[in-house]
């Protein structure tokens, strides 16, 4: 017996309303993306590590610009209405929310994700492709757990994907583009230092 097909556009309809409805319990995340609904765990002290040598690399440019830095909101994509949690977002202070929890992708000026045994497709694949969608001029992709860990900057973001990407490994200087302008050790990033 045949099962009737639905709308994809309808399915997607009830995977968002199930994301805004479902109470996700602490210390897991619930992300919409790749028509998919997303569970996973919060990161591991080594993930955690990786984001705070991010931010002690990155502060005092954060904080001459007026910028905030977000570790715990949802990047909301307006082109797909996908969600995702980034480990890492730096935004003007002035972004345009989405909602109470949410900031419109298009307002931040960099994401960063940091690669988890339960997350390597949808880091080094899926969010790419999700965040260029988003206008996301930068995406940071921070991965221990490949054969040549690596640092990995993203940029210039299109319909398919982004258009350049920088590899570099530990001890390599990675550098940001503007607005940022800054340097960064990978060393630090990847654990190395």
């Amino acid at each position: 017996m045949a099962m009737p097909r639905t709308d994809p556009a309808t399915e997607f309809a009830e995977l968002e309303r199930l994301w805004y409805e479902l109470e996700v319990p602490e210390g897991v995340r619930l992300e919409l993306i790749d028509d998919e609904l997303v569970v996973s765990p919060t990161g591991s002290v080594s993930h955690s590590g990786a984001i705070s040598a991010l931010i002690f690399q990155v502060i005092d440019h954060v904080r001459d610009q007026d910028w905030i830095i977000h570790t715990n909101l949802t990047a909301h994509i307006a082109a797909t209405r996908e969600r995702l949690i980034p480990d890492l977002m730096v935004a003007p202070g002035g972004a345009s929310p989405f909602g109470e929890c949410e900031l419109l992708a298009s307002g931040a000026l960099l994401v960063a994700e940091v690669v988890s045994p339960w997350s390597k497709r949808r880091d080094r694949e899926v969010k790419p492709r999700a965040y260029a969608q988003g206008g996301v001029p930068l995406y940071l992709l921070i991965d221990r757990l490949d054969k040549s860990p690596a640092v990995t900057l993203f940029s210039r973001p299109g319909a398919n994907g982004y258009g350049r990407h920088q590899v570099a490994t530990a001890g390599q200087p990675l550098r940001l583009p503007k607005p940022f302008g800054i340097a960064l050790d990978t060393a630090q990033l990847l654990g190395e230092a």
